[in-house]
């Protein structure tokens, strides 16, 4: 069984980059000595899925972080022509349904749906988001690209809470299942 984890950084108002995409409001929390989880959950992930804005982010903090792990890039833009883009990256465009058909068939057990918010809103909505792994950083930016994306209706979802954990600098972070019907009221 093929699970989709959105493990993501965001701030106390809903954000995960600034306006332009700045990530700037992280560094502070990134020198605490803590990886927030991160680690361990790289560990049990088979593969990646990212919009191609993260992808670029990704790659101009140098070296390809991810191992040979598969990776997909979803974007109806041209993949980089400049030799860079790690043989085990997938270049394209897709649905979140085609791309659970494919990894199912692959045997993939656990993707990390790494960002951005409009592609992490696509999943949500086709409903194949099985996780959410959220660091919530106390920090308020006012605008930003939204954690989920442009608002769009949809049908709810509801989750439950699996684990938590309060950090010394005001990061929490809380790892939500999705549940499959809404939880009984009583």
């Amino acid at each position: 069984m093929t699970e989709v984890t959105y493990y993501v950084a965001a701030t106390l108002d809903g954000f995960i980059a600034g306006p332009g995409g700045e990530l700037d409001w992280l560094h502070p929390f990134e020198q605490a000595g803590t990886d927030y989880g991160l680690a361990d959950f790289m560990a049990g992930v088979d593969a990646l899925v990212m919009g191609r804005s993260t992808y670029a982010v990704t790659r101009s903090f140098g070296d390809w972080p991810y191992g040979e792990r598969p990776a997909w890039v979803l974007s109806h833009q041209q993949a980089p022509v400049d030799g860079t883009l790690p043989a085990c990256v997938h270049w394209g465009a897709a649905q979140p349904q085609e791309l659970m058909a494919r990894w199912r068939e692959q045997g993939l057990r656990q993707v990390w749906l790494l960002g951005g918010g409009q592609l992490a809103g696509q999943f949500l909505r086709a409903g194949l988001v099985d996780h959410l792994m959220l660091a919530t950083i106390p920090v308020t930016l006012g605008a930003g690209l939204p954690l989920w994306g442009v608002p769009q209706a949809m049908a709810p979802q509801h989750w439950t809470l699996q684990a938590h954990r309060a950090y010394p600098n005001g990061v929490l972070t809380q790892h939500f299942k999705r549940v499959c019907s809404a939880p009984s009221s009583g």
